[in-house]
């Protein structure tokens, strides 16, 4: 589906393709983020955040982060669909790694083993962050398979799926808050 006009959005199609090309094709949807610190410092911000995993609560991602999309593609919605979900299938314990995403050096894997249908089960940073952003891709696989392709592909050259991702990332683009 292709409604989005995002700056990544060909290198989110890649990133569905080149997996469902290695023969994972539960792999169906990729949204590139970008997360930028708003305030605090690492210790604080892990701190708030796992308070509220503990309590059953949303991290306070607005509070800490802006997050703003990238890039998108998907086999089964538009990008319209996608956002309008982002709260339900970004999940919390997805979303309470933002910190651990956003300050760890990359790479940075994390999987929602719980995530279902359009939920995100992977995040994943490829990439140390540039000029105060970092870049996270988050994917739907709900044949888990995503885990399967890294153990069977250790050390690949993400270089050609993720071809000029870095110019793409650091161009200018409308900037639309997820949360």
């Amino acid at each position: 589906m292709k409604d989005s006009t995002l700056v990544a959005d060909d290198v989110a199609r890649r990133i569905v393709r080149h997996f469902q090309d290695n023969g994972f094709s539960g792999i169906s949807e990729a949204l590139i983020i970008r997360i930028r610190l708003r305030d605090g410092g690492r210790e604080e911000i892990e701190a708030v955040f796992e308070a509220a995993l503990e309590a059953d609560a949303a991290p306070p991602v607005r509070k800490y982060f802006e997050v703003y999309p990238y890039g998108h593609h998907a086999d089964f919605r538009s990008f319209d669909e996608a956002r309008a979900l982002v709260h339900s299938d970004f999940t919390p314990s997805l979303r309470a790694e933002l910190p651990k995403v956003f300050f760890d050096a990359a790479p940075v894997v994390i999987e929602d083993a719980l995530a279902s249908g359009t939920k995100y089960d992977v995040i994943m940073k490829l990439r140390d962050n540039v000029r105060g952003y970092a870049i996270a891709i988050l994917l739907n696989d709900p044949d888990a398979a995503f885990l399967d392709y890294l153990a069977a592909h250790r050390g690949d050259d993400w270089q050609k799926v993720m071809g000029d991702f870095e110019v793409a990332a650091a161009s200018a683009a409308d900037e639309i808050d997820l949360f």
